[in-house]
Formats: structure tokens, C-alpha cells, sequence
């Protein structure tokens, strides 16, 4: 896969993680994260797998939108995807670290930082 497909298919699971309230069904998105998977959350709290699948199966609608998007390949099977998260509230920096197991991206790490 080229980088510009790459970008394209992680901007696109990145939205879907983003807004799972448009999924038609959100446990779909549970393969998305990985067996060890862990965010450090703009709040500064620490998630792991199950405390994420909780939140994306309990999540209100939000109004938030995705700019910047960049994608950084750093090995064949692991990508680096940073981003711009803003809220009506607040603007954060994201950053997502992806890797390619058993044929499909799974998310490994994510982190949030407010912006200042």
C-alpha cells in the first residue's frame, strides 16, 4: 500500500474510533484496537484495551472534527499517524501509533494533548 492509501484508510478507522456513535454497529470497532493497546489521554488519564471498548461502546455524540492529518510510515508493518482534534471546547494534539497484524492496521498506542 502506497503512503497516500495508508493516510487515507487510517484517517478513515481514525474517524471511525472518533465518532463511534455513527457506526452502525460499534462493537465493529473493537478489532480496530489491539490485544495491547494503550492511550494516555488528554485528561491525563492512562486507558487500556477494555477501559477504551467500554468508552466507545458508551459514547454521547460529539461535535469534533479531524485536520492535519499526516501519516509517517516508520517500518513496513507500523505507521505514525499525528493529528488535530478540535472541540468547541479545546483543540488537542493526537498522535496514533498503528500496526499491520494478521493482514488489517490495529491501533497499539494513542495519545491526546491539550493544546495550548
Amino acid at each position: 500500500m502506497k503512503v497516500a492509501q495508508l493516510q487515507d484508510h487510517l484517517y478513515s478507522l481514525e474517524e471511525r474510533l472518533f465518532h463511534p456513535d455513527r457506526e452502525p454497529n460499534r462493537a465493529d470497532l473493537i478489532p480496530l484496537l489491539a490485544e495491547d493497546f494503550q492511550e494516555f489521554c488528554s485528561s491525563g488519564r492512562i486507558m487500556n484495551r477494555q477501559q477504551a471498548v467500554d468508552a466507545l461502546l458508551n459514547s454521547t455524540p460529539r461535535a469534533a472534527t479531524i485536520s492535519y492529518f499526516y501519516v509517517d510510515l516508520l517500518a513496513p508493518n507500523v505507521a505514525l499517524a499525528t493529528y488535530h482534534a478540535t472541540t468547541a471546547l479545546f483543540v488537542s494534539y493526537r498522535s496514533s501509533l498503528w500496526v499491520l497484524r494478521d493482514n488489517r492496521w490495529q491501533l497499539h498506542f494513542h495519545q491526546g494533548t491539550l493544546a495550548a
